[in-house]
């Protein structure tokens, strides 16, 4: 347990220093206010700091509250596959745009964790991202990467 609480925070210590390096080359503010990159530099901070945390109270010895595991074997491969297509949504956020590429992260995560229906599917998936379009792009006037594609 002590071994894999390390690898995690180490892992988590990376991902947000990832995260804080790419959101530092965006705008942390705009003429109305907040920017592009304001939310994902302190989320990213935050993270960090909360791994360094467990990094350093795993290494105290200080006791961490035992009961449920978080996921069970059982349920590993959902949260590997989960977090495979993050880093496919990542990968794809510049290179497609922003629209197709949270389409299909959206229509990816209801298929793999509900099983729904295919229509069902496209609408749930159509409907978020149209929301998050509409407060990023037209509410907060945010550009948001458009791809090959052009849209």
């Amino acid at each position: 347990m002590k071994k894999g609480l390390i690898v995690v925070s180490i892992f988590l210590m990376g991902v947000s220093l990832f995260g804080m390096t790419e959101s530092s080359r965006m705008e942390r503010t705009m003429k109305m206010g907040v920017g592009i990159g304001f939310l994902p530099f302190w989320t990213s901070a935050l993270i960090g700091i909360l791994s360094l945390t467990l990094f350093i109270n795993t290494l105290q010895g200080k006791k961490i509250q035992a009961g449920h595991t978080l996921f069970t074997r059982e349920k590993l491969g959902r949260v590997v596959f989960m977090a495979i297509i993050l880093l496919v949504y990542l990968t794809l956020f510049e290179v497609i745009g922003y629209l197709l590429s949270t389409f299909l992260f959206f229509a990816a995560t209801i298929l793999f964790l509900q099983r729904g229906r295919f229509i069902s599917i496209v609408i749930y998936g159509a409907a978020f991202t149209f929301l998050l379009y509409a407060i990023f792009k037209m509410w907060l006037k945010s550009p948001l990467p458009a791809g090959f594609l052009g849209i």
